[in-house]
């Protein structure tokens, strides 16, 4: 239910541009072949569920939650060509930031103290990701837009590399500060809904746009590949950018 609404709030975003591009009242023919372009806007991530457990001196700690994260800046490129007017081909390199939030969840003792606690304790860090992927882009209503506006959908797969570092805990109003990083490159698959419009009629080549991606990166993990959180699940991100894109 979640996933549709937000879908429904990324079409009326895209039908809240048709009263400006309607100015132009024409239909224009964009151009094909190789096209590129850069993009900004925000990463707004999804929690990860998180596992971890240690023992010392007979007690055993184990940990079940969920990490949470603040939203970030994204930024990226792409570069194209159409295979056919309605099917493109694009490669994406994207880099996306964000700062850990907290940890929420329960903490449950075993051992000479037993004992059960849920909560949320705040953490400071960081999630690096740099993206790459290739993706297969239809726009059904190439080479001649509707009103100026030319929607898109998309889908593809590559890779994602990730530095995570937590620098903080706060627990009960202390922070106990320490190190802890790693790193990992993961296979990664995205979905994109969006549209471009040429910014003039006197010149189509270059078109602005909105784009909206689901990233998924496959950073589910055991523990045993780097994980600094013990074993944590999959990774998913609501990616919103601008695009400005040249079409030669």
């Amino acid at each position: 239910m979640r996933r549709l609404i937000q879908c429904a709030a990324v079409a009326a975003l895209l039908l809240g541009v048709a009263p400006f591009a309607a100015e132009a009242q024409q239909v224009m023919a964009l151009p094909n072949g190789f096209y590129a372009g850069v993009e900004a806007g925000a990463i707004v991530p999804q929690s990860i569920s998180v596992h971890g457990s240690g023992s010392s001196g007979g007690e055993t700690v184990t940990a079940n939650g969920d990490l949470n994260f603040k939203a970030g800046p994204a930024a990226g490129v792409v570069f194209g060509a159409h295979v056919l007017p309605t099917l493109a081909i694009e490669g994406n390199f994207e880099y996306a930031g964000f700062d850990l939030h907290s940890l929420s969840g329960t903490i449950v003792a075993t051992g000479p103290v037993a004992g059960a606690l849920s909560g949320s304790i705040g953490l400071q860090g960081r999630f690096d990701t740099y993206n790459g992927l290739v993706n297969a882009i239809w726009t059904p209503l190439a080479p001649a837009a509707l009103y100026g506006i030319s929607p898109y959908i998309g889908a593809g797969v590559g890779f994602s590399h990730i530095n995570a570092s937590l620098t903080a805990v706060t627990v009960a109003g202390s922070t106990f500060t320490g190190s802890v990083s790693g790193d990992e490159t993961d296979f990664a698959a995205n979905g994109i809904i969006g549209a471009d419009f040429p910014i003039t009629s006197s010149l189509p080549q270059l078109t602005a746009g909105v784009r909206y991606r689901l990233l998924f990166v496959n950073t589910a993990s055991s523990g045993s590949s780097g994980s600094i959180f013990g074993s944590n699940g999959n990774f998913f991100g609501h990616v919103f950018t601008a695009n400005a894109t040249w079409h030669f």
